[in-house]
């Protein structure tokens, strides 16, 4: 320890020194934070030489955190039940008729002619419109009666949780953005608490060097700086868990849980925004890895449908046919012939069992046909209304809502995962840039104190 004279010789000639070794370390508190903050994001692939790189902690962690925020999403805050529960099928049915009607008039004559061949080629042009204009007027009532089928199958034919897991890690930036908007007020805070902790300590370090004028004290402190703000950063963001009063005079919350209902409102809003939309989630039940199961719903409604039209539609195919009989003189008595014997196997038994002339006019697989492609047109059919759906479905408030409903344990882990996969590295990393500022400000100390 140096001599108090000396102390103050010093003090009175090198003041600006002692000035600047707070705000030095300030500078140093802030700068570390930066970096830390940075590092959870940058660089998206791993940068370096051999083992001696980095890769940003959400890109490298994201599959590991998206794991840990479907099974928070999926899990407790919605279900794939309670977003069709909220769609009225006769409403959309009557929004989409008339883009359905254009598909349905491109279905038609392609399933027709590959499954009932002869009689659609038989058939004059007002026969086959009389055939599309009739599967337009039904179409209504098939579109009600599958979402009333998706209804009660949901959960067996859409997985939600892979869907959500497939377009957080499809688009990285949906993760990053949900950290950096949802938690932008807790990274502000980590990065001004860096400034009034390291000027803190600077004041420290600066008593001490002036009583020892050690030069390991500045590197020691920078070091201490750097593992100390991001330590107390990040206790102080996500602890204590509830309002806590500290020596009477402070009363102190995580920021995270004490910001809990803007949290909500804005994670509500990139999920609803940016994964769980209605044009997604059509895409994803209607065109998804669980599409083949979604058909086989749809094919029995149009089967049922078709039976039951189909002594309707074939009093159409007959008057039109017996207009091609006159036309057609003698030759329209074999037209006739061949016409009835396929609809008379099919008619009889379309009201009873009848198996044969089901068989006969291949009424199954021309279903299965038409579901699949109806399937392949309906996220196009739907797109107009994707925007009426988005305000029924409502996920925004439903989320907001629930979020703030939940513990503070089930809160927490919502943004906590980002933090605790690496914090013991971001925390080394703050140290360690903060040890080498610390050596560069002693450097420059002893320059200016010469």
């Amino acid at each position: 320890m140096q001599p108090w004279s000396e102390i103050v010789r010093d003090l009175q000639t090198n003041w600006p020194i002692y000035v600047s070794m707070p705000v030095i370390a300030g500078v140093i508190g802030w700068f570390t934070k930066i970096v830390a903050i940075r590092m959870m994001f940058r660089p998206h692939r791993f940068r370096g030489i051999g083992p001696l790189g980095w890769q940003g902690i959400i890109p490298r962690r994201a599959a590991e955190m998206v794991e840990v925020l479907c099974q928070t999403l999926t899990g407790r805050l919605i279900s794939a039940g309670e977003i069709i529960d909220r769609i009225d099928g006769d409403d959309l049915a009557h929004r989409i008729d008339r883009p359905l009607r254009k598909e349905i008039a491109a279905i038609v004559p392609k399933v027709a002619a590959e499954y009932q061949p002869t009689v659609w080629n038989l058939l004059p042009g007002a026969g086959r419109d009389a055939v599309v204009q009739r599967v337009q007027e039904v179409a209504p009532a098939v579109i009600v009666e599958f979402i009333l089928a998706l209804r009660e199958n949901i959960d067996e034919v859409f997985d939600l949780k892979e869907m959500v897991t497939r377009e957080f890690l499809e688009d990285p930036d949906i993760l990053e953005r949900m950290f950096l908007d949802v938690g932008r007020r807790e990274f502000a805070f980590i990065r001004r608490s860096g400034l009034a902790f390291g000027f803190a300590i600077g004041v420290v370090q600066a008593l001490i060097w002036a009583l020892f004028h050690e030069p390991l004290v500045m590197p020691i402190f920078g070091l201490f700086i750097g593992w100390f703000t991001d330590w107390a950063a990040l206790r102080l963001i996500f602890e204590p868990k509830e309002p806590t009063r500290y020596l009477g005079l402070i009363t102190w919350q995580g920021l995270f849980l004490k910001h809990r209902i803007p949290v909500s409102e804005e994670y509500g809003v990139l999920i609803a925004g940016r994964v769980l939309t209605a044009e997604r989630l059509v895409r994803s039940v209607l065109t998804g890895p669980g599409s083949e199961r979604v058909a086989a719903l749809l094919a029995p409604i149009i089967e049922e449908t078709v039976r039951e039209e189909m002594v309707d539609i074939d009093v159409v195919l007959r008057r039109e046919l017996r207009g091609l009989n006159s036309a057609l003189g003698d030759m329209g008595d074999t037209v006739g012939t061949v016409f009835g014997a396929l609809t008379g196997a099919a008619k009889a038994p379309l009201r009873q069992v009848g198996s044969a002339g089901l068989s006969v006019a291949q009424v199954r697989p021309m279903c299965e046909a038409a579901a699949a492609d109806l399937l392949a047109v309906l996220p196009d059919v739907l797109h107009p209304s994707t925007g009426h759906l988005d305000e029924v479905l409502d996920i925004r408030e439903t989320m907001s809502a629930k979020m703030v409903a939940m513990t503070p344990d089930q809160f927490e882990g919502v943004l906590r995962p980002a933090f605790q996969q690496d914090e013991r590295t971001l925390i080394v990393v703050g140290a360690l840039l903060g040890f080498l500022v610390g050596e560069l400000q002693v450097l420059l100390v002893e320059h200016l104190s010469r």
